[in-house]
């Protein structure tokens, strides 16, 4: 007895030395927040191979196959998924809307109807058919690298920080497409109807509320600060800058600053009550293709040390996600039935030349999504959302700012999603990493 006494206290001894107790509201210990978002990537791809808790629901667990012809039965598990997924992928996968379905159902025509009725679920077999008609390859290779995933070595970075933090594993994009559709979901509950990446994201052309323009009505400080190229044909915008109030009001000159201006607010402590944080896109940083593996990590890692040591990390709650799948592959089928941004649809005409109309009734493939702050909990796996509304989607986002500043709801959309105030605990934890590893040396 005499022994587990002494165990005990050495035990609580380290706990108390690793934490400090804060009984107060969550939004008394949160005063920033720091919103990343990364582009291009699922979950299976970026995190399935992740093994530090077996609570990971990643490729570990499943054997994950796809077939290079869908339409053919027989061949359904001709491809299987493996730790073999490249720095540089050789190949930037369809993620138009129509494509998606090709990936979620193996036809870019899934009756709506019937997903509506839960009479048709998403096989999410398609991927490597998918890729296969749109590069024209029988490669299985070639195709497979749409289905590979990456193995904790490999995404070193990324397995710090979510070793150390909190990994959500059913979080999903909010539309199962391209870049600035999930963008504008991310940033204002709605694409407006927008399934595409057309010409109204590079002129300040959508018209919906933002949380931008919330934010500022609300006298809440933010900045948009941003890596990216600006003006039609040059690039994306930064996402603030989709925005018609973000012109009009002038914001676009006030609250719109380039990637150093970020690295020196967070040294000085002068970062705003809400930062968001675009990056280049798509050749260095971003990890969309051709962007590398390693100096994606690398840049994530920059970021995350300048808010670890910023004089405000104390009172920040820092969110890194990726915008949508990007085309790559995952096993875990995308929730529908949920509300819609607005009661706008979307028409596309797919690769067999028909057309498809999409509603935003069904949330976009899972992304690795982490939650980073002194206020939770290490090695944290978060599940289903549920416990505040919906699935953890892209809108939660909205939806716990909302909650940690007494916001207005932006659309049906954020009153569906889970928010995640939950997870901030009363310990302050004086054990996270002030640095991160450096990424795998591919080269």
């Amino acid at each position: 007895m005499v022994g587990f006494k002494l165990v005990t206290v050495a035990a609580l001894s380290s706990f108390a030395a690793a934490n400090i107790s804060n009984h107060g509201s969550w939004q008394s210990k949160i005063k920033n927040v720091v919103v990343l978002v990364e582009e291009n990537r699922s979950f299976d791809t970026f995190a399935g191979g992740l093994n530090y808790s077996t609570a990971i629901d990643g490729l570990l667990k499943h054997n994950y196959c796809n077939s290079m012809n869908a339409s053919d039965p027989a061949q359904m598990d001709d491809v299987c998924a493996g730790p073999r997924a490249n720095d540089v992928a050789p190949d930037d996968p369809n993620h138009s809307i129509s494509g998606v379905n090709m990936q979620l159902f193996s036809t870019y025509h899934p009756d709506e109807a019937a997903v509506e009725a839960n009479h048709l679920r998403e096989n999410m077999r398609g991927f490597v058919t998918e890729q296969s008609f749109t590069y024209d390859t029988l490669n299985k290779t070639r195709a497979a690298e749409v289905i590979n995933y990456y193995t904790p070595d490999q995404v070193r970075v990324f397995n710090q920080i979510a070793e150390n933090f909190v990994l959500f594993d059913h979080w999903f994009a909010s539309v199962p497409g391209p870049t600035n559709p999930n963008r504008a979901y991310i940033t204002s509950g709605t694409s407006a109807g927008h399934g595409k990446n057309d010409n109204a994201f590079n002129v300040y052309g959508l018209p919906q509320r933002s949380i931008f323009q919330q934010l500022s009505e609300a006298g809440i400080t933010w900045m948009n600060y941003q890596n990216s190229t600006t003006g039609p044909g040059l690039g994306f915008n930064p996402d603030a800058a989709f925005y018609q109030w973000t012109l009009t009001s002038g914001a676009y000159k006030t609250n719109i600053a380039p990637l150093d201006q970020f690295y020196a607010d967070a040294a000085a402590g002068k970062l705003p009550q809400f930062t968001y944080i675009n990056p280049e896109c798509c050749s260095y940083q971003s990890f969309h293709p051709p962007s590398p593996i390693t100096l994606g990590e690398n840049f994530i890692k920059g970021i995350y040390e300048a808010v670890r040591n910023s004089p405000q990390w104390e009172e920040t709650l820092f969110i890194l996600t990726f915008d949508e799948h990007g085309g790559f592959g995952d096993h875990v089928p995308p929730p529908h039935n949920v509300p819609p941004g607005d009661d706008i649809t979307y028409t596309e005409t797919a690769q067999d030349g028909k057309n498809i109309t999409f509603d935003f009734k069904r949330l976009g493939v899972r992304v690795p999504t982490l939650l980073i702050s002194p206020w939770v909990e290490q090695g944290h796996i978060e599940k289903r959302g549920l416990n505040n509304g919906g699935e953890y989607t892209h809108t939660s986002i909205l939806k716990t700012l909302q909650n940690l500043w007494g916001l207005d709801s932006l659309t049906p959309r954020v009153d569906y999603s889970s928010s995640f105030e939950h997870l901030i605990t009363d310990d302050l934890r004086t054990d996270t990493p002030a640095t991160l590893v450096n990424p795998y040396p591919y080269n």
